[in-house]
């Protein structure tokens, strides 16, 4: 009886540093690059509070993947639901300067011709990705889904960048960060 208990504390105690491991890896992988002083983006969106900082922080992570990967591997990466660019509220979506999309957490859009998606309230988002995109990167102000509360449309501010000539990459943030700045703002 003595050593079934012995068995099964060294078992618990191994399933516990295996689990410690398991998240100081993912907490590295999906990490900024070197810049420890500031919260990962995937602990930001596990908790909740994904700030501006974060979204520009996770899309130059993305950028970064594209250049140093490729744009196929980096689109399949991007689509990953269990990937490094999918967490939480926060995941990564790319077009090409003709709207369709080439990756999103609803892979239902992938493939899509989305030039003339509207959000509720009129505003031509695809068009607006674009148009910020070839001017450089910048933020824009709009209403979607928002996969970490049901899909439920909430006010959402992205980040778009210009990744080169043929696409674009972004991501954004819910809550108060997408309060805190209206409409598009495009900047070089």
């Amino acid at each position: 009886m003595m050593a079934g208990r012995r068995d099964r504390g060294w078992l618990v105690t191994a399933a516990t540093l295996l689990g410690v491991v398991v998240a100081m890896t993912l907490a590295g992988a999906c990490g900024s690059s070197g810049d420890t002083a500031a919260p990962s983006p995937s602990a930001s969106a596990a908790s909740g509070a994904v700030s501006k900082d974060d979204v520009v922080a996770f899309v130059n992570k993305a950028v970064a993947y594209a250049g140093e990967n490729g744009k196929e591997a980096a689109l399949a990466a991007f689509n990953d639901p269990h990937g490094e660019f999918q967490v939480g509220e926060l995941y990564i979506f790319a077009y090409d300067f003709s709207g369709k999309n080439l990756a999103h957490y609803d892979q239902a859009l992938v493939g899509k011709d989305l030039i003339d998606l509207k959000d509720p309230n009129g505003k031509p988002i695809i068009r607006e990705f674009v148009r910020i995109a070839k001017s450089g990167s910048g933020w824009l102000s709009y209403v979607w889904a928002n996969p970490a509360d049901d899909d439920r449309p909430e006010a959402k501010i992205g980040y778009i960048t210009r990744v080169d000539d043929d696409w674009l990459l972004g991501a954004g943030t819910y809550g108060p960060a997408a309060q805190q700045t209206p409409g598009a703002s495009p900047s070089p």
